[in-house]
């Protein structure tokens, strides 16, 4: 019996991983455009969280570049820009590992002043690539 109640723990706990995140395929272009804007890089998404809905991708599509803040270092490594719309407020949080080559950029939403970051992309930042340079 003990070990039937751990299989199911176990079985519940790697369908609740599944649920939280989609393939990386399913970060919607908008997403992937507001990110390179902002940036200024090629954003590769790599996990797409559950968390992003249809009305995070509606807000995030409609608000212009301008409406994001510009890009503030928070220290030598984490560089951030916030995008508030009423009590909804988005950051995207951009960190470069000494170890690794290129940045990663994460997408959060804040649903309340008060509420903890929901990740909604997350991918890494590579330098874009001229048309004229080939």
């Amino acid at each position: 019996m003990k070990r039937l109640l751990t299989i199911v723990a176990l079985l519940l706990l790697g369908v609740s991983a599944m649920a939280q995140t989609k393939p990386a395929t399913a970060t919607p272009p908008s997403v992937v455009s507001v990110i390179e804007g902002v940036s200024g890089k090629r954003f590769l998404p790599d996990t797409a969280y559950a968390a992003l809905s249809d009305e995070d991708e509606a807000l995030i599509a409609k608000e212009p570049l301008a409406n994001w803040g510009l890009i503030q270092a928070s220290s030598r490594y984490i560089s951030y820009s916030n995008l508030v719309i009423g009590t909804r407020s988005y950051q995207l949080l951009i960190a470069k590992s000494p170890k690794e080559e290129f940045p990663v950029a994460t997408l959060m939403r804040y649903t309340t002043p008060k509420s903890k970051p929901e990740p909604i992309a997350r991918g890494t930042l590579k330098p874009k690539v001229d048309d004229k340079a080939k």
